[in-house]
């Protein structure tokens, strides 16, 4: 009988092809891997915002103001610019309790803030953090998330509608 010890060189090489042949079809899923785990933090961050956003106007409806309140929900985030207040419409407006409308970038950044509250979403007017904030006009703020610029939550403060564009 003939005793086999090992493997043949033509063993070695088709294993090496197959291995090559998985490691092709692969690797391109495993690139994708990153852009979709991104794509899953911007989603969990941006319906936190909508989600924050409808609770606050739970809170105005429950509390029967029917109209704009200044500080209407302390917020301990220091960079918020104060304490968060709603337009008449009952939707997060402004921090500074100046106008008790969303009508400047500054708005657009402490609403952001204030509703999140959190230091794992920061944004600034420009592209060196997390999200871009922008004033469109009309009471109107765009998000842009800068680790992928086509993941935008839009959000209108005249009726509270946010838009998570993914």
């Amino acid at each position: 009988m003939y005793n086999k010890n090992g493997f043949t060189l033509i063993e070695l090489i088709v294993v090496i092809v197959i291995l090559g042949i998985l490691a092709v079809t692969a690797i391109p899923k495993f690139i994708d891997l990153s852009d979709e785990a991104e794509e899953a933090v911007f989603v969990g961050i941006a319906s936190a915002f909508k989600s924050g956003v409808n609770q606050v106007h739970i809170a105005w409806i429950i509390r029967g103001k029917n109209k704009a309140v200044q500080n209407f929900i302390k917020i301990s985030d220091p960079l918020a610019g104060g304490d968060l207040s709603v337009n008449s419409a009952g939707y997060p407006a402004d921090t500074r309790g100046v106008s008790l409308t969303l009508n400047s970038e500054n708005d657009c950044l402490d609403v952001w803030r204030a509703v999140l509250d959190s230091q794992d979403a920061l944004v600034e007017g420009d592209s060196s953090s997390d999200f871009e904030a922008t004033y469109n006009g009309g009471n109107t703020c765009t998000y842009i998330f800068n680790k992928q610029v086509n993941l935008t939550v839009d959000y209108d403060s005249n009726s509270g509608e946010v838009i998570i564009n993914h």
